[in-house]
């Protein structure tokens, strides 16, 4: 397998979901033990295992393979950037069509 290197704001985009990737595994273990159900808790657990594995592959990639290239930290941000502005404008068109479904509905009745 080869190993690539990770440039810092490669790093910190990536880290960004494996953060919050913990976060749902923690919620999920907690409300497993809340609600005592143990498919929360064993899902919990398992998306826990694979998330912090997640997270010490990037902190071993970034520091083992380390790359300092602006060129590459620059398409790296702009392609974040173009991802996030159209995730934001597909989320503004359904947010817009439930608008006005709804609109309509409350409208019409």
């Amino acid at each position: 397998m080869e190993k690539k290197g990770i440039t810092k704001k490669q790093f910190w985009i990536q880290m960004f979901p494996a953060a919050l990737y913990v976060l749902l595994a923690v919620f999920w273990i907690v409300s497993g033990i809340q609600e005592k159900d143990n498919i929360h808790l064993v899902f919990g657990a398992v998306f826990l295992a694979l998330s912090v594995t997640m997270l010490v592959s990037l902190l071993i990639q970034r520091k083992r393979h380390l790359i300092e290239d602006a060129q590459a930290d620059a398409e790296a941000s702009r392609n974040f950037k173009d991802g996030m502005k159209g995730m934001g404008i597909v989320y503004a068109i359904i947010a817009l069509g439930f608008l006005l479904a709804f609109g309509l509905a409350w409208i019409l009745s």
